[in-house]
């Protein structure tokens, strides 16, 4: 029943979040293209990128709560940290064509923009991204999703990069007033390099935790020292003659491999090997959540 409510709320945030990256996405491509702003069109690309990629992950959250079957053996996943890999290089591919694009705009002189129409954009845009950060933050939170916490990631940052584009529509206004309007040229295309180096933060950090997931890379948190001790602990109090044991954390998932030496077939029974197996379900469920465990028992080293 947990599990279900927590797909349940997963599935209500994201469609949440394809809902306002359609509105955001339209009206920052359609008034860019109206107000001749770059900045504008870069916000409504970013927003039209993560349409694409919310649903997505609003298929995938549906995937990682189907149990495994014959064509999944292992479950789904691992395609929770490969679709964030995706996401995060898709944004960055569209922050590096944006800088560029800005360089270019600056060297050619910059361009002019519809000041008034402008500014109305940047004030619902600002609006619409903040409101749906905090909702798919909450949600997030109350169920310990990392595909809503990605998603919620990307509103704020296209968020905060609306609330860019508007103080800068706003100095515009300001340098008319003193005089300096023979600048205002360039206010587009800097807003444009400055907020695509800005964005392009995020996914580098969504692609430097994701892609340790899918090449497998062993957690260094307090999960893997946990781990360590339990197994450990279990040794000496057992008497295992040598272990050895792999951890990775896929998506939301752990996997768990402990390969245990017993020399002494007469004292390591089937039922013996049942109580240890659960042994460490009991000690390790606690703290790694949804886990996918393998322990097996060997009299011979060279399976270790």
């Amino acid at each position: 029943m947990v599990a279900y409510r927590k797909v349940s709320k997963e599935r209500a945030a994201l469609k949440l979040s394809l809902a306002g990256t359609v509105f955001v996405s339209i009206l920052g491509i359609s008034y860019g293209f109206y107000v001749g702003s770059n900045a504008i069109l870069l916000d409504g690309m970013f927003s039209l990128l993560s349409m694409g990629m919310t649903g997505l992950s609003l298929y995938t959250a549906y995937l990682v709560s189907k149990p495994d079957d014959a064509q999944f053996q292992f479950g789904y996943a691992h395609l929770e940290p490969l679709i964030n890999v995706v996401n995060g290089i898709m944004i960055l591919v569209t922050c590096v064509f944006a800088f560029i694009t800005g360089i270019l705009t600056i060297m050619d002189g910059g361009h002019n923009i519809i000041l008034k129409d402008a500014l109305i954009y940047a004030v619902l845009s600002t609006i619409s991204c903040f409101s749906i950060y905090v909702i798919e933050k909450h949600i997030a939170s109350s169920v310990d999703s990392e595909l809503v916490r990605v998603d919620s990631q990307e509103w704020l940052i296209d968020g905060i990069l609306s609330a860019a584009i508007l103080i800068g529509f706003i100095s515009v206004m300001i340098c008319d007033w003193l005089g300096y309007s023979k600048w205002n040229a360039y206010i587009d295309p800097i807003l444009v390099t400055t907020l695509a180096l800005f964005a392009s933060i995020l996914p580098i950090k969504v692609l430097r935790r994701n892609l340790k997931e899918v090449l497998l890379v062993a957690p260094q948190d307090g999960a893997q020292l946990h781990v360590d001790q339990v197994i450990e602990a279990l040794s000496k109090e057992y008497g295992f003659d040598d272990y050895t044991h792999h951890f990775a954390k896929i998506g939301r998932q752990y996997d768990l491999e402990i390969n245990i030496l017993v020399k002494d077939d007469y004292k390591w029974p089937t039922k013996r090997q049942d109580y240890i197996r659960q042994q460490l379900w009991d000690r390790l469920s606690d703290e790694l959540g949804e886990t996918w465990l393998s322990v097996s028992f060997t009299a011979q080293e060279r399976w270790l």
